[in-house]
């Protein structure tokens, strides 16, 4: 959880080449990325990719901390090795291809302010599209942060007791329930404080 907003803080303070680059060309790179996956079929580019973009994370002064983030998704890359019958070349090459995309995705945030990715977003895309993807973005932390609050409140008051799983099922589906009314005001809160702000449905940047 703190890794996730860590990205934001790494964005706006790195000071490293990449971190000056331009936002729209760092975003191409991450897009050229994304097609490298769909288009390539073969092992050893794959393997090129990943070594490429590993190497950029570390010559752009990201902290390492940041990196552990990119080996998430292959939490839902483990269902293929069942589908696969555990065939070892079927797996590495999902498994090259979900290290690339997540590294190229945490690259560019970890290096680009997200104003700046969705200031360069709403000039290809619709404004109400991209207006949908900033809220979604700010939607995470905040339920994030209410996950953390709740998961402390129910290991604090004894909520998980392995001799009680009834008991303790019962508290997990409460917190659920609490999770979700408190992310949903949380999200009002956000919006309602963006529109006293100025905000209007759209994202503007620097001298728009």
């Amino acid at each position: 959880m703190i890794q996730l907003s860590y990205l934001d803080y790494s964005a706006v303070e790195g000071k490293s080449w990449l971190h000056r680059s331009s936002p729209t060309k760092k975003i191409l790179g991450v897009v050229l990325v994304l097609l490298a996956i769909v288009i390539v079929r073969s092992l050893f580019p794959l393997l090129l990719l990943y070594a490429l973009l590993v190497l950029l994370f570390f010559l752009s002064r990201v902290p390492p901390r940041i990196f552990t983030l990119t080996f998430y998704p292959l939490l839902f890359a483990v269902l293929f090795i069942l589908i696969s019958g555990f065939q070892l070349h079927f797996i590495l090459f999902v498994f090259l291809k979900v290290l690339c995309g997540s590294t190229g995705v945490i690259l560019l945030l970890s290096t680009t302010p997200y104003p700046s990715i969705f200031r360069v977003l709403g000039k290809v895309l619709p404004s109400l599209f991209v207006t949908a993807l900033f809220l979604t973005y700010r939607s995470v932390f905040i339920l994030l942060n209410v996950l953390e609050e709740t998961e402390q409140a129910l290991y604090l008051r004894g909520g998980l007791q392995w001799r009680h799983p009834w008991r303790s099922l019962v508290n997990i589906s409460n917190a659920f329930g609490h999770l979700i009314i408190k992310g949903m005001d949380a999200g009002e809160k956000m919006y309602e404080s963006m529109v006293l702000r100025g905000f209007e449905n759209k994202i503007h940047g620097r001298g728009d």
